[in-house]
């Protein structure tokens, strides 16, 4: 009775620890210059469905904005610059990593932090008929049109 009681416990503790409810890496190429809305439109029939060496999930922003992925919408826990990563593509084969807009670190040394470019996290879920995900990429110096308190 011990052993079997014991089995159970360590079987439920394994089970809720791969149940984390984490989201799956993704990695968002932008192109060059680009500064702006950028949209993922999840379902789609003809959309993208990528995937890198490490398993992550790939998005090519095109110069729209407007991605279009065959993936469906995943909820979860995301870790900041994390869990989602963005990219502008500087060449063939080089990037610049893009991170979130976060204030307080904006605010240690807006100097040098104005001319970088950052992602405004805007919102994800269901609107316009579709499950999508937005953000914008602007300048830190245009960071006071993106706050939404």
């Amino acid at each position: 009775m011990k052993i079997s009681l014991w089995v159970i416990v360590v079987g439920l503790s394994f089970m809720l620890m791969s149940c984390d409810h984490t989201l799956h890496c993704e990695k968002h190429f932008i192109p060059s210059g680009y500064v702006g809305k950028v949209t993922v439109y999840f379902n789609q029939k003809n959309g993208q469905k990528q995937y890198d060496k490490d398993g992550c999930i790939v998005y090519s922003i095109p110069k729209d904005g407007k991605c279009l992925s065959a993936l469906p919408i995943k909820q979860g826990t995301a870790y900041p610059n994390q869990t989602f990563t963005f990219y502008e593509l500087v060449s063939k084969d080089s990037t610049n990593q893009i991170f979130e807009f976060y204030e307080n670190n904006y605010l240690k040394d807006t100097i040098h932090n104005r001319e970088k470019k950052y992602i405004f996290l805007l919102s994800s879920g269901y609107s316009e008929g579709n499950y999508n995900f937005e953000y914008y990429v602007d300048y830190g110096k245009a960071y006071k049109s993106h706050l939404h308190y």
